[in-house]
């Protein structure tokens, strides 16, 4: 009787055992994510999301093998990059990375984030972050962070300046800097970056703002002469994720991508410093000269940056804009 049961009892769980491998029982289904980026593929803008992309491979690889996956669908030939972030807010896709500039339509005190005199870490650390995924939650978004940041703007001429005073000066504008460049008293340009390089060539901007690594990419610096010192903002790349996605996933997924997005955002600061250092050099071999500005000037210069951009975001978010302000400035 003993041995009649014993083998019923192995029937039954080689026949659940059987059971199980056919319909993928023992195995958890792969969840797959969509992600698109504001850059193509190859752009360097994109090193951050490199980091981030590897750290979430290699931990599922390590814990979860082949239960989570990121498809990274394409850059603004799959998506158009100023209708990304709704795209997320839809469900499109699931993973956006991109520049604050290309959404503030949807979330306007995304811009304050250029202003910030904090690392990402530090934003964490004191609030910051925990009010911008608030804001974000609102939009029907998860912050996920600013995966990308830290490389500061440069202004970029054909012209010297000996002060902090652009009058007489047309220079191509993105919404990142042009209340900058209005309060120097500079004639603003609105163009896509596609032009800069014929505007240039033509004569018809004498200048423009971009981050201090990447004109180089475009051609530009052929037809550019000058770097104005001091640097200005920090061009920041915040990743957002679809809230409902966000919730839907498991802890253990979440604690993953939220692990990745702290790493890649403190290796993406350190490799800018490195890649910054390497730039420069580059640049004044391609004939550039720096114009570093006396201290005064560079002082107002700095003042007029920092002032007028809260100046706007304080005018565009008259709720939200003090709080961020508190956040994201460093008490002197």
């Amino acid at each position: 009787m003993k041995k009649r049961l014993a083998f019923t009892f192995f029937l039954v769980f080689f026949a659940f055992s059987v059971s199980v491998s056919q319909f993928g029982l023992a195995k958890a289904e792969q969840i797959t994510l969509k992600a698109v980026t504001a850059w193509p593929k190859t752009a360097s803008d994109n090193k951050s999301l490199d980091f981030f992309l590897e750290s979430v491979a290699q931990q599922i690889e390590k814990k979860y093998p082949g239960e989570l996956k990121i498809n990274l669908v394409g850059g603004p030939e799959a998506v158009k990059i100023t209708d990304q972030v709704h795209a997320a807010q839809t469900g499109m896709v699931d993973i956006v990375h991109t520049t604050n500039a290309y959404y503030v339509h949807l979330l306007p005190e995304a811009d304050a984030m250029k202003l910030s005199n904090f690392t990402p870490w530090e934003e964490r650390a004191n609030g910051a972050w925990a009010y911008y995924n608030e804001l974000h939650e609102k939009k029907g978004l998860y912050f996920l962070g600013r995966i990308g940041t830290d490389l500061p703007f440069s202004l970029y001429l054909t012209k010297p300046i000996k002060t902090a005073d652009l009058k007489g000066f047309n220079i191509r504008v993105s919404p990142m800097y042009l209340q900058l460049v209005k309060g120097l008293g500079g004639n603003p340009v609105v163009i896509p970056p596609t032009e800069v390089y014929t505007a240039l060539e033509r004569n018809v901007v004498d200048g423009y703002g971009w981050p201090t690594i990447g004109i180089r990419e475009w051609g530009w610096e052929k037809h550019t002469k000058y770097i104005v010192e001091p640097s200005f903002y920090t061009g920041p790349h915040p990743t957002v994720m679809n809230l409902k996605t966000w919730n839907s996933l498991p802890k253990k997924f979440q604690d993953v991508i939220t692990e990745a997005a702290m790493e890649a955002e403190r290796k993406i600061v350190a490799y800018y410093k490195e890649e910054i250092k390497k730039e420069i050099p580059l640049l004044k071999q391609a004939g550039l000269q720096v114009i570093d500005l006396p201290p005064a000037e560079k002082e107002k210069f700095l003042k007029v940056a920092y002032d007028e951009g809260w100046k706007d975001i304080l005018a565009k978010c008259p709720e939200t804009g003090p709080k961020l302000k508190a956040l994201l400035t460093k008490k002197k």
